[in-house]
Order: C-alpha cells, then structure tokens, then sequence
C-alpha cells in the first residue's frame, strides 16, 4: 500500500511541474469521445488490453446551429505486441468553419510490472497535424467569427506540423491515474495572414477512475475524472474537470452521466457490449454561452473487439464498456488469465 501511495505521489508531482511549465501548441477538441475511448487522452492505455479495439467516434455538435457547427470525428486502434509493449493509431478531424484541424498519431507504450499487481504504462507518441483556414485576404479572424465579411470567395491556406504526446499511467484491476501531456514540441506557427491567430500553448491532462464491485452483484459502478489545463486563448488556461460516473449491468448494458465544469455541460450516457462489438451513444446539454441556440451535441461510438490467438493482457480487468464475458447471470470483473508478472 505503501509502494502505491509512492507511485501515486510521483505522478502528482510530475503533474504540478507541467501544469505550471507553458509552450505553444494547438489542442484538438475530444470532450466526452474519450469516454469510449480512453487511448484518445492517453497513448499509455495502449496495449493493455486482452483484445485490439478499433473504434469509431464522431461528435455532431451544437444540433440546430447551422452549417458552421463543429463537427468532431476519429479512428482509433491499439494492440500489445510482445510480452511488455503495445503500439496505438488515431486519426482525429475537426471542422469548424472556416478553421478545419486533424492529427494522426502513432503511439508507442511500454508496460512496466511492479510490485502488489501495479503496472506503470509509459507511452511516447509522434503526431502530424494539418491546420486549414479559409480566409479572405486584408480580414481579421473576428471579423470572421463575427461574419463581418463573405467568406464564399475565400482562399485555403494550409499548414502542417510534427509534434510529440506523452503518457504515464499506473493502474491494477481496480484503478488507474494518469497524466498526458499533448504537443511536446511547443512549436507550431499559423501564418495566414491575418491579425489575430490562435494563441496555442501546451496542455495537460490528468485522468483517475475506480471500479467499485461486488463479485456477486450483477451492478457495477466506475467513478471518473479528467482534469485539464487548456492552453488555448478560448480557455483562458483555467483548470477544467470532468465528472463521469458509470453504472454497468451484467456485463452487456451500461449507463452514466458526465459533467464538465468549465463549459457546464450535462450528458447522459449509454452503451451496449457484445463479445465482438460495442456501441456508445451519449447526448449533451450546456447551460452557458450558446446553449440557447441550439439543441446539445450527439456522440456515437461503434467498437470492433479483435481477439488473437495468442492475445496477453496486461490487466486482468479489461475496460467494462468493452468487456469480454458474455454470461449473463453474473457480472465477473476478473477474467482467469494470469497476469503477466505470473502472480
């Protein structure tokens, strides 16, 4: 206990030090698409699973605003390959008009056994991102915002940066808490020849959640946060937190709630399990800014759950919203494969 309260603390420390550490890079929007899918805010989940995940995700934001309402998509997969390694993919788009952005990474994770069944995940990622303005040479970005000016005949200006993530987590088959900290690099310039660019600085996260079980019941619950430092101008570089919290039934049903401080925004969850196949819905609802203005977001989540012949888990527990255990009397958090460090 002594030992986990230790690694604990380590991972605290290092996220006061980013937290507090600024650089410039731009952030891609992933709200509560990470709720179905965890590797989108943190590679180091990356091959820790019993099975590849490939998973699809798509966010229809601000339903009835019109055209210009954002619109968030990506595709992710992971697989472990050896005995202490896993390697991830993610392709994520955003569309805003007149600004579309999109990043690919490619993530490597090495998984560290320690003692008491605690593994430390510690993942580096390479991304490209590829940032597109349709503008109107001699306008500002708020005369664009504030549709001063027609953007028909507007031109595309196109630029395109590598950059770096970084993760760490530590979890056992009831837990974990990590941190991620996206673009590395600090460095990616927009020139298009206007007044006002997006400030864009660095960003971090720090995410945690527990799974409170009984091995008899057929309910199980999974409380979670996500904490964020934003670094774009819109954010102000405040502190946001998400609030989730799961309630699992037999295994194949699931339903929840999430709250995010920072934009006050509501949504309901829900979500069905098969031994191949997953899907999520979920539904928001803000109550500040443009709320009057249009009728929440959607998002959806279709996952495919390839098993291989010789496939090795690093955790026993593998993630309740794409569990493997198809009995349906009984919820059973722990499946029968022995752990990779042989206890």
């Amino acid at each position: 206990m002594k030992k986990m309260k230790k690694y604990i603390l380590i991972l605290f420390i290092c996220s006061f030090f980013t937290f507090n550490f600024k650089g410039n890079a731009q952030a891609l929007p992933i709200n509560s698409q990470y709720v179905f899918n965890q590797y989108l805010i943190n590679a180091a989940y990356g091959g820790t699973y019993l099975f590849t995940p490939i998973v699809i995700n798509h966010r229809n934001q601000w339903v009835g605003f019109g055209e210009s309402a954002p619109q968030t998509s990506s595709i992710s997969m992971h697989s472990s390959i050896g005995e202490r390694s896993g390697m991830g993919l993610y392709i994520i788009s955003d569309e805003t008009f007149p600004i579309s952005r999109s990043q690919t990474q490619l993530s490597y994770s090495y998984h560290s056994v320690l003692k008491n069944k605690l593994v430390l995940s510690m993942a580096l990622s390479g991304t490209w991102n590829i940032h597109q303005f349709s503008y109107q040479e001699g306008i500002t970005y708020s005369e664009m915002e504030n549709g001063i000016t027609d953007l028909v005949n507007s031109e595309n200006e196109t630029e395109s940066v590598a950059d770096m993530n970084f993760g760490l987590m530590l979890f056992n088959d009831n837990f974990d808490i990590g941190i991620s900290i996206r673009n590395l690099m600090a460095k990616e310039p927009i020139d298009v020849n206007i007044e006002d660019q997006i400030k864009r600085v660095r960003y971090i996260l720090l995410h945690g959640s527990y799974m409170v079980s009984n091995p008899n019941s057929a309910i199980g619950i999974i409380p979670s946060f996500v904490m964020r430092k934003m670094g774009i101008a819109t954010y102000n570089s405040v502190y946001e937190f998400d609030f989730n919290c799961k309630l699992v039934y037999r295994n194949n049903i699931w339903t929840g709630f999430s709250y995010r401080t920072h934009e006050k925004t509501f949504a309901t969850l829900l979500g069905f399990n098969t031994q191949k196949l997953f899907i999520g819905w979920s539904y928001e609802i803000g109550s500040s800014g443009l709320a009057s203005y249009h009728h929440g977001s959607h998002n959806i989540a279709i996952g495919l759950k390839i098993i291989g012949k010789n496939a090795r888990a690093v955790r026993n527990q593998t993630p309740l919203y794409m569990n493997l255990d198809s009995e349906w009397k009984k919820i059973r958090f722990f499946n029968t494969r022995q752990h990779k460090s042989g206890k």
